[in-house]
């Protein structure tokens, strides 16, 4: 029988820290070797530019006139004023302070009260950008970028959905979450899991090291089984079953932080569904925005719960986002793993166990200056789902 020691999440001894993001943090160099989601395309429209708060720094995410997303540094080098305030021009950007002018590369290209050769000494930090299913993902780090990961699931055809959201909590506190399969039973009983027969009894849980990351297992009594996949270093693949059990949507999340204390979640969806069947749940969906737009925000109903006011027992199971309340009431009370006493991890986390161990591990190898891990996400989880 494995000893329980054997569990440890590898934290023990080393006063490392994985859950920063901080450019002057070890965890926060290491999630900047990485493609990261920054923003929704539409965060703004075509010709405008916003800014935007991620791993705890500040940026200018604009779009050019023709729609063509660019991220570049949240201030002017001339008197460092915020350049969000200013004027998109074709694919460039202009302060609103004194007209200087910026292509996507970062390049001064105009000084309007300048000698015309000052403005080719003059560039800022500029950052490559892909864009994937409406997410725009971005490389913060040195150095030319890695290939932009492959995620087999996405690469199926299908009508692809994409929403964001921010909670008030670490991002590996939100990673962890998707691995921990008993809270469901627990946080979530009177959810529509409830009726997709996920928490009809508690699983036995298993997890293993693969190419991408981590691989978890539920076996239950009758012999099914649920997979999840946990992506190395802060997304996670499932796929969900919709309350009309023959829908099943692919659900692809990344946690990214905003800072140590809070992070925001970009989601890519994919439906096997055309015609009449998807216009229907796409029907479905806005009802319930629709819904839900009379209720009670979600944030001040999770505001109320965390004050005392009410019970999570009392919020109606009819919300459309009633798992999201359930799920940000919890983890708004958990402090970043590294600011919190040793957790007691049992056999149920081992997928949570084996995700920090890869973490230590990687971190520990870019603070002795060791290659890191090249994670690989094109394996075919769907298979491994044993779905087609």
């Amino acid at each position: 029988m494995e000893l329980l020691s054997s569990l440890d999440d590898g934290s023990h001894g080393t006063q490392l820290r994985i859950d920063q993001c901080g450019p002057q943090t070890l965890s926060g160099r290491y999630l900047r070797r990485f493609w990261i989601p920054i923003a929704v395309l539409d965060d703004v429209q075509p010709g405008r530019a916003k800014d935007v708060h991620i791993m705890g720094e500040h940026f200018t995410y604009y779009r050019g006139a023709t729609g063509k997303p660019h991220l570049v540094a949240q201030l002017c080098p001339h008197r460092h004023v915020q350049l969000s305030l200013g004027w998109v021009e074709d694919d460039c950007i202009r302060c609103m302070y004194h007209g200087w002018k910026f292509d996507a590369s970062g390049q001064c290209v105009e000084q309007p009260a300048e000698f015309e050769t000052f403005a080719g000494k003059v560039k800022m930090p500029s950052y490559p950008v892909r864009e994937l299913h409406g997410l725009v993902f971005a490389y913060l780090g040195e150095g030319d970028p890695p290939p932009f990961p492959r995620l087999a699931p996405l690469e199926r055809r299908g009508h692809f959905i994409r929403s964001s959201y921010i909670r008030e909590t670490n991002f590996l506190n939100a990673v962890e979450n998707n691995a921990d399969w008993i809270h469901i039973a627990f946080v979530h009983g009177r959810s529509g899991f409830a009726d997709a027969g996920v928490n009809r009894e508690l699983p036995t849980m298993s997890a293993e090291e693969t190419e991408y990351g981590v691989a978890g297992t539920c076996s239950y009594s009758d012999g099914g089984k649920t997979k999840f996949f946990m992506l190395m270093p802060m997304a996670s693949y499932l796929m969900i079953v919709a309350p009309d059990p023959s829908i099943t949507l692919d659900h692809v999340a990344w946690r990214v932080p905003i800072d140590d204390h809070s992070h925001r979640s970009f989601i890519i969806g994919r439906l096997d569904l055309e015609g009449a069947p998807l216009e229907r749940f796409l029907n479905q969906k806005k009802e319930q925005e629709r819904l839900q737009a009379l209720l009670l925000p979600a944030r001040d109903t999770v505001d109320a719960i965390l004050r005392g006011e009410m019970h999570l027992d009392e919020v109606s199971s009819a919300r459309p986002d009633l798992v999201g309340i359930q799920d940000t009431a919890v983890m708004r009370t958990q402090p970043p793993i590294g600011d919190r006493e040793q957790d007691q991890l049992g056999r149920s986390d081992i997928a949570v166990i084996k995700f920090r161990r890869l973490w230590f591990r990687e971190i520990e190898a870019l603070a002795a200056g060791q290659p890191t891990t090249e994670w690989d996400w094109s394996a075919d989880m769907v298979a491994e789902l044993g779905v087609r």
